[in-house]
């Protein structure tokens, strides 16, 4: 017992600072602000590596890409951190030591000087092509053949604009088909001129005809001649009505293709300036021919996970702490257990002034040695100090292997000096 007891009060797993606790010391705070800053750093660091993992040099037939990490200077960076730098070095020659010594302890150290390399960067990549010496020359021709292109697409601008500046003028178009009923008109007039002095003609002679031969007129046989002479008449006007329909109508459609065709050629006159520059302008563009064949820029780096390990370690003391905290609990309350006993058996006590605290004179033992109030092992007892009463009684005083001084208050009448 007194050496499992002499391993927990002196033992590299102590479980508490003083004599009178058993509680384990809790776990210190966990450092978020300095895990962050870590993390941080991890992230830039996965951030060049992918960096430059997605930016290889290549080498094609159409020729090179290299890429270089040329430095970076933060100058206003630099600056402001310059600028600090001195705002404290004159805060300090500005007061007496006492004072500056005061201002160091409240920044954590000396004023320290930035430097220009604390505040350059090399993550910033340059791409240079380079094109083989075929592939250059086929640039350098396109580039001439688009540039001849676009000076013969800029006059042929300012000649369009001497047609397209104007409003569009349709004067001197044929006008729409006039009325088509004069043009059936005339047809059927010119047609029927002969027709009518023919049956003028072939009237009178049916008429002489029919008298001679005894007809006469409001006859039968007279009426039914005269009709059949009115009735080629009026075939006739029908055809010459017919053909001054289909005359009217090939008119019309001559007047428009005529007035169509017109406009075609108006508008044709306008747009062949546009087109020419269109058609310059739309021809074959000048392109890069580099290229980095069957590479993807994708890769992707994740950085250390330093937060969720500082987190994780976190938990991992606090469960720790927790498991040492109910176990020192329980050895404890089964130490109180055996103190309230008697450790070691019988009235040997123990009773050296190391493990006491709360020391209080309270009176005189009859053996002629103080007696004392104190606590020991959480509790609050009277009795007296081993070290006084080796002096008056050495026999009733016994040191342990442990090395702490216990008391057989069997031999001095009990703690008060009583009978036990």
């Amino acid at each position: 017992m007194s050496s499992l007891l002499n391993t927990i009060l002196h033992g590299p797993d102590q479980f508490g600072k003083t004599f009178c606790s058993f509680s384990p010391d809790p776990p210190p705070p966990p450092d978020y602000a300095g895990a962050a800053k870590e993390q941080g750093k991890a992230n830039i660091d996965a951030a060049r590596i992918e960096n430059r993992f997605n930016n290889p040099n290549v080498v094609s037939p159409y020729g090179t890409q290299t890429v270089t990490w040329g430095p970076t200077f933060d100058q206003a960076g630099y600056d402001k951190a310059m600028a600090e730098y001195q705002s404290k070095l004159n805060q300090v020659n500005g007061v007496g030591r006492p004072a500056a010594r005061q201002l160091v302890t409240t920044w954590g150290g000396e004023p320290v000087a930035p430097t220009r390399a604390q505040f350059t960067t090399s993550d910033q990549p340059t791409i240079t092509q380079t094109l083989s010496p075929q592939q250059q020359a086929l640039l350098d021709e396109g580039t001439k053949a688009k540039l001849s292109l676009s000076q013969l697409a800029s006059r042929g601008a300012e000649a369009a604009g001497d047609v397209i500046g104007k409003n569009v003028d349709f004067s001197g178009i044929p006008d729409l088909p006039g009325n088509a009923e004069q043009t059936r008109q005339k047809v059927v007039d010119a047609m029927m001129q002969r027709v009518n002095e023919d049956y003028g003609r072939a009237t009178d002679d049916r008429h002489s005809a029919l008298i001679a031969a005894g007809i006469r007129p409001g006859t039968k046989a007279y009426d039914d001649q005269m009709q059949l002479l009115q009735r080629g008449l009026n075939d006739a006007s029908t055809q010459a009505w017919l053909a001054g329909g289909q005359e009217m109508s090939r008119d019309f459609t001559t007047d428009m293709e005529r007035r169509r065709a017109a406009i075609s050629d108006y508008l044709t006159e306008r747009q062949v300036p546009l087109n020419e520059v269109t058609a310059l302008m739309s021809g074959s563009q000048v392109s890069n021919p580099f290229a980095m064949p069957g590479y993807a820029q994708n890769a992707q780096i994740q950085p250390a996970p330093i937060f969720a390990a500082q987190n994780a370690l976190n938990q991992y003391n606090t469960d720790l702490y927790n498991v040492k905290a109910a176990n020192a609990g329980n050895l404890q309350q089964g130490l109180f257990g055996l103190g309230s006993a008697g450790i070691m058996g019988g009235a040997m006590m123990m009773s050296d002034r190391r493990l006491k605290s709360n020391i209080v004179k309270v009176g005189q033992h009859p053996i002629g040695v103080p007696l004392y109030e104190y606590d020991i092992f959480g509790r609050r007892e009277r009795g007296v100090m081993a070290d006084e009463l080796a002096q008056v009684l050495p026999g009733a005083v016994h040191t342990h292997p442990d090395g702490y001084l216990r008391v057989n208050y069997a031999l001095i009448g009990g703690r008060d000096g009583l009978s036990l």
